[in-house]
């Protein structure tokens, strides 16, 4: 009996066990028995600047009803008491790819390299994120720990890559699909930088013309469409293309046009390219925006900076006696390129590339401050960065000089704004969803901790200290092939998982009676290793547990079926 089908086994057992018998805890999704809340007595702080110092926030059907001091709590509220702690807004992820499965790697092509399919050269403008959310993809459970509520999502890969849309960051629940975490219809349009492998268009260069050339035929389309429409003389019948007509949508101003870039000059190219089209831009991604600052704030653009910021660098005494490089804004600097010409070059050689890599670090954790100090609007998105990164970065870059003010904006006020949600979310007002993020202190301080989250009123209590045994500063190994044996009422299972790859960059499967089914997703925080798949039976599987050496122990979490003990050994190489 496979994995899969002992825990359907054991999903037909619960239909005749009860419920409290088979261990179905305060985690499984089930509906609350009210859906009134109140948090009391605690800090409020209702947007950036406005502090209620003791105050009650009271919510009901996913809303907030009402906030301030002298607030009646309803006698059937589920109630925390909030003295010592602090109210937030939800976090806002402006761009993220979480519920995002990766896609597949492309087959080899043997067709003609200068003109492939579309969808090979990364042309799928018509791709709706909401067609591959994925709900029970692990990194929703860790950003929303992390105080996110509510993000802006978008498909991955390709020059046009699709259409994203906005999805609250909770589980579904009892009987309720998936499509109801759903809570916008799409919103952007997200082009990229992004050569395609081996086919036309490899270069960036090569990009920027498919993008001009594809636009172009779409304002071409849409005035055909429009002679035809009005009914002009000789006007043909505009024939049903979903490239061109998803491209229309950002030509008639239904999506927010969003370029993803990866350094200063493809975002150069970016906001070049963007006014050739005739397109508003939004720059999503750029590590270090000081050498576009002037062009930003004159071009009025806004900006969707990454939450992920380099590695800190150790530096010995010559490294720190380089020179850093100019970080004028405005101005790009660059470190003449050295040559060893012999073994006594070599520390000196060194030094100036540690100098350099400390020189990156520092525009990346300084950029939020820049943007700010030039005017330019800017929000936090989590695209690639590890959840258990995200508090740990925001102190670096508050350290680094932003306000703590403008770090609180851009993870609430102004990603709601950018992304037309300022009615919905973004600040503790009557009227908002119920997105709250509930502090042990101030949010930028070190010792500070996230106790609770609501999403759409629903409360998630978060266990700070994770699972027992779990040490974030750990260095552990997870690649390797594992023995594994779930215990469930059905029976035990017995398989094994493998997992490639490093702390940064897991991949892996899971096989049980010859049956093998690809990890949606696996991370490895410290000494916690997570992994995700998806059941046609029994739908999203997480199994959550702690590495020690070469052994690993935890639970299996199937939905609202409960969570089940694993355990496995790994197999010497």
């Amino acid at each position: 009996m496979t994995l899969r089908a002992c825990l359907a086994a054991c999903a037909a057992l619960l239909l005749v066990v009860p419920a409290r018998a088979q261990g179905i805890g305060a985690e499984t999704p089930l509906r609350p028995v009210t859906t009134a809340a109140a948090i009391t007595n605690a800090r409020v702080v209702v947007a950036p600047g406005r502090v209620l110092d003791r105050a009650t926030v009271v919510v009901r059907d996913g809303r907030i009803v009402a906030v301030g001091e002298n607030v009646d709590v309803p006698f059937d509220a589920d109630v925390v008491e909030g003295d010592s702690l602090t109210v937030y807004a939800g976090f806002v992820d402006a761009f993220g790819i979480e519920g995002v499965p990766e896609p597949e790697d492309p087959d080899d092509y043997t067709g003609d390299r200068g003109d492939p399919p579309r969808e090979r050269a990364g042309i799928t403008p018509e791709r709706d994120v909401r067609d591959l959310f994925d709900p029970g993809d692990a990194r929703i459970k860790q950003l929303r720990e992390a105080g996110f509520t509510v993000a802006h999502v978008a498909p991955r890969e390709g020059l046009f890559a699709g259409q994203g849309a906005v999805i609250l960051l909770r589980e579904p629940m009892r009987r309720e699909y998936p499509e109801a975490l759903v809570l916008t219809e799409p919103i952007s349009f997200v082009a990229a930088m992004d050569p395609a492998s081996g086919v036309y268009p490899a270069t960036p260069m090569g990009v920027l013309a498919v993008m001009r050339e594809t636009v172009e035929n779409a304002r071409r389309r849409r005035a055909g469409r429009t002679a035809y429409d009005r009914e002009a003389e000789g006007a043909a019948r505009p024939r049903f293309d979903p490239v061109l007509d998803a491209v229309g949508t950002v030509l008639d101003g239904d999506r927010q046009f969003v370029f993803l870039v990866e350094d200063w000059l493809n975002a150069f190219r970016a906001l070049r390219a963007s006014e050739e089209m005739g397109l508003t831009p939004v720059i999503a991604g750029l590590p270090d925006a000081a050498p576009l600052l002037d062009r930003l704030r004159e071009s009025e653009t806004p900006v969707f900076t990454p939450l992920a910021l380099p590695d800190s660098v150790e530096a010995d005494s010559a490294a720190l006696a380089v020179p850093l490089p100019s970080t004028t804004p405005g101005e790009v600097s660059f470190v003449s390129n050295r040559r060893i010409l012999s073994y006594r070059d070599l520390g000196d050689d060194q030094a100036a590339l540690t100098g350099q890599k400390r020189a990156a670090v520092r525009s990346a954790e300084r950029s939020p401050a820049a943007l700010d100090s030039a005017g330019v609007a800017f929000a936090f998105g989590t695209f690639e960065v590890k959840p258990a990164d995200v508090h740990t970065n925001l102190r670096r870059m508050v350290n680094a000089g932003l306000s703590p003010e403008a770090a609180l904006a851009a993870l609430t006020t102004t990603p709601a704004e950018l992304l037309g949600l300022g009615r919905e979310v973004g600040t503790v007002e009557r009227g908002k969803l119920a997105n709250l993020v509930v502090t042990t202190g101030p949010l930028f301080t070190d010792s500070t901790e996230v106790r609770y989250v609501f999403v759409e009123g629903v409360r998630h209590e978060i266990d700070a200290d994770g699972p027992e045994g779990a040490d974030p500063d750990a260095e552990v190994e997870a690649a390797g092939t594992w023995a594994y044996e779930v215990v469930t009422p059905a029976g035990s299972q017995e398989g094994t998982f493998t997992l490639t790859g490093d702390g940064d960059d897991l991949s892996g499967e899971i096989t049980g009676d010859g049956e093998t089914t690809p990890f949606d997703s696996v991370t490895l925080e410290g000494n916690v290793l997570t992994m995700s798949f998806t059941s046609s039976e029994m739908g999203a599987i997480t199994i959550t547990g702690i590495i020690t050496d070469d052994e690993f122990s935890g639970t299996a979490e199937v939905g609202s079926f409960g969570s089940f003990p694993i355990t496995a050994t790994r197999r010497p190489e």
